[in-house]
């Protein structure tokens, strides 16, 4: 069976968390979405868009009847239809609209295997941020009041450390995100 080798990395934080994974070849841009949102211990509460480049044209996300140029579907976008041969061998992944995290996705390689499963999860570092907590700056904040680093951003650093409870950016534990993640 023929798998795509992918490692997502987010993009603008100062130690970037990132995570590698196999998902079949056949898969289609939402499959991806979905990995992705596993992966990374992201909610999927928020809207998606896969996109070129930071400012290129959009490969598939959500579709929006009020858009001026519809957005592809990605239920019915198949990673093979942007990720073939050599090039395009990236594109951005942008979730949460709001707080706009953009996160690479690099194909690593494509990869023949024995054994069938939808997707694995392979390595990764660090934890991705806590869901709704501002986008990088607010990252960066959280991982300040969690390191117990002094910051002048953050106004009462105690009401965050108990809003992140037991959130650390350097917590990731392969073998519990594998249980959630590998189907």
């Amino acid at each position: 069976m023929n798998y795509l080798r992918f490692e997502v990395r987010l993009i603008g934080a100062e130690r970037a968390p990132w995570r590698r994974f196999l998902i079949k070849k056949a898969a289609t841009f939402d499959s991806l979405h979905l990995a992705i949102q596993d992966a990374c211990g992201w909610e999927n509460c928020h809207l998606f868009a896969f996109r070129r480049s930071n400012r290129g044209g959009t490969i598939a996300g959500i579709p929006d009847d009020f858009e001026a140029r519809p957005t592809p579907d990605a239920r019915g976008v198949k990673l093979a239809e942007h990720f073939k041969g050599a090039k395009p061998a990236s594109c951005i992944y942008e979730y949460d609209f709001g707080d706009g995290w953009l996160h690479e996705v690099r194909l690593v390689e494509t990869v023949l295997l024995p054994e069938r499963f939808v997707r694995r999860l392979e390595a990764g570092e660090r934890a991705f941020p806590p869901e709704d907590c501002g986008g990088i700056p607010g990252y960066e904040n959280c991982v300040a009041v969690a390191l117990d680093r002094p910051t002048d951003e953050v106004d009462d650093p105690e009401e965050l450390r108990e809003w992140l409870g037991d959130w650390h950016p350097e917590r990731f534990d392969l073998a519990a995100a594998k249980r959630r993640f590998d189907l």
